[in-house]
């Protein structure tokens, strides 16, 4: 019978017990460390869910024009409805307002902040973001998307917020604002059929953006951005690239200049719609009364130095266009010769409720007039400028008011004064740069709406010119 020696080796039995304590080590301190970042995730995580939990904000309404043209689509609907004065509307909602609304504000959003959304006619915009930190005073986030007509965004200064981010979303465009500032979108139909490669998103309008005070972003989708600044602007093309930025200046007059069509075009206006011949979208020629050929004054363009230059010694870069009116023949009854422009993109007037400044000027040169200062009526002058106005609404009647221009060898004033007619002596055969506000008295104020100018000669015979016609809108 075999016996078997168990005795342990004392070496092995420590080398076991050593590697069962650093078993027992490793995986204690793993625990521990498992427990610890355990700890820190869900610290984090508190933390993270601390700063970013927001709480939607909402807004109100103000009615400022008539309710029957502003409409609201409340988010996740299909339908435009009608809206109620200081209605609060939420983040989605949709706000309308027709085209023919009228003149000016027609309505206002008043923001949670204070911060004030200005609305004119044809305006369509959708909240889609209107929130803050829920607990802490980390963010405001305010996103409006601005799908047609002009708005004004009044930002208010001083938020409690640290980072607030004010935008703007117009077609493929991100407008960036500064709080504190005071801005305007407006968002113009095109004219022109645009060619895009499929699937470009070409939005059919040309977005016009100004800074009054504060500054701007303007972000495009590959990256690129413009700042703009105070007292600018540009314009933004339906494919989302801007131009250069410019002063905050808009000419409202179209082809000042008289050079964008041949004097034949021009005069073609006065023919019936139904002619195919070639005419001008600019400037109408007029005249009146009836009277035979030999009677009528006559729309010509002439080629000027640019003035005040009076002789023709000029070389071709100073040369300008102008329109002249011209009647003679030792005339003895009244004939009016006249250009006349209706304003707006659209030709049916313009809003000029926003243009704090309104700056009209020409150069005129009247060569010669048959008629003593102004005439029997104080009404007969060689250069006459008609503006033609509404104070608040499409419903008030038209406003005129007319500038006479006329030259006199006697340094007194006219004999008959017109009503609403304005006069002004000037050096005959002279240039003269004539130049006025219409925000001033006695012009337009407090008015809403220009619909067009017309400039014309009347009287028996008469010669004078004008050029670089120009009304230059400043907000």
């Amino acid at each position: 019978m075999q016996s078997h020696d168990t005795t342990i080796n004392p070496q092995a039995r420590s080398i076991a017990q050593q590697r069962t304590l650093r078993i027992a080590w490793i995986t204690l301190f793993s625990f521990l460390l498992l427990f610890l970042a355990l700890i820190a995730w869900a610290i984090y995580a508190g933390w993270q869910f601390y700063q970013s939990a927001v709480i939607p904000r909402d807004a109100m309404v103000i009615v400022r024009g008539p309710v029957e043209w502003i409409s609201w689509q409340p988010a996740n609907r299909s339908v435009f409805q009608g809206i109620s004065d200081q209605q609060t509307i939420r983040p989605g909602d949709s706000v309308r307002i027709v085209t023919k609304a009228g003149y000016g504000q027609i309505a206002s959003i008043r923001l949670f902040d204070e911060s004030q959304i200005d609305l004119w006619a044809g305006a369509d915009l959708r909240i889609e973001t209107l929130e803050t930190s829920r607990w802490s005073d980390q963010s405001q986030q305010v996103t409006i998307r601005q799908s047609g007509g002009y708005v004004r965004y009044d930002l208010r200064a001083g938020q409690p917020y640290q980072q607030v981010r004010f935008r703007v979303i117009a077609g493929n465009t991100i407008l960036d604002l500064t709080p504190g500032g005071s801005y305007s979108v407006d968002l113009r139909p095109i004219e022109r059929n645009i060619n895009a490669l499929p699937g470009t998103e070409i939005a059919p309008f040309v977005t016009d953006v100004a800074v009054r005070n504060g500054t701007l972003t303007i972000r495009r989708t590959n990256g690129a951005s413009i700042v703009l600044g105070a007292r600018q602007r540009v314009e933004i093309d339906p494919s989302g690239m801007p131009g250069l930025p410019v002063p905050a200046r808009w000419e409202l007059i179209r082809d000042g200049g008289f050079s964008q069509y041949s004097e034949t075009e021009y005069n073609n206006t006065t023919l019936s719609d139904g002619s195919e011949l070639a005419r001008s979208s600019t400037w109408q020629v007029y005249s009146g009364p009836a009277l035979p050929l030999e009677q009528q004054g006559f729309f010509r363009l002439a080629s000027i130095c640019r003035p005040p230059t009076v002789d023709q010694q000029c070389p071709p870069s100073e040369r300008r266009i102008a329109a002249w009116f011209y009647r003679a023949g030792g005339q003895t009854t009244g004939f009016i010769t006249g250009i006349k422009q209706q304003l707006g993109y659209d030709r049916n007037g313009i809003d000029i409720s926003e243009y704090r400044r309104l700056t009209f000027s020409l150069w005129t040169r009247i060569i010669d007039q048959s008629l003593e200062d102004v005439g029997d009526r104080g009404s007969e002058c060689p250069v006459m400028i008609r503006f033609m106005a509404r104070k608040e609404s499409p419903d008030d009647p038209d406003l005129e008011k007319v500038v006479c221009l006329y030259t006199d060898a006697n340094d007194l004033p006219p004999r008959v004064h017109a009503q609403d007619v304005y006069y002004y002596r000037l050096q005959k055969a002279e240039w003269t740069r004539f130049t006025i506000n219409l925000r001033d008295e006695p012009w337009l104020p407090t008015h809403r709406y220009l619909q067009g100018i017309q400039i014309y000669a009347n009287g028996h015979d008469y010669n004078a010119l004008v050029a670089d016609v120009s009304l230059v809108g400043e907000q």
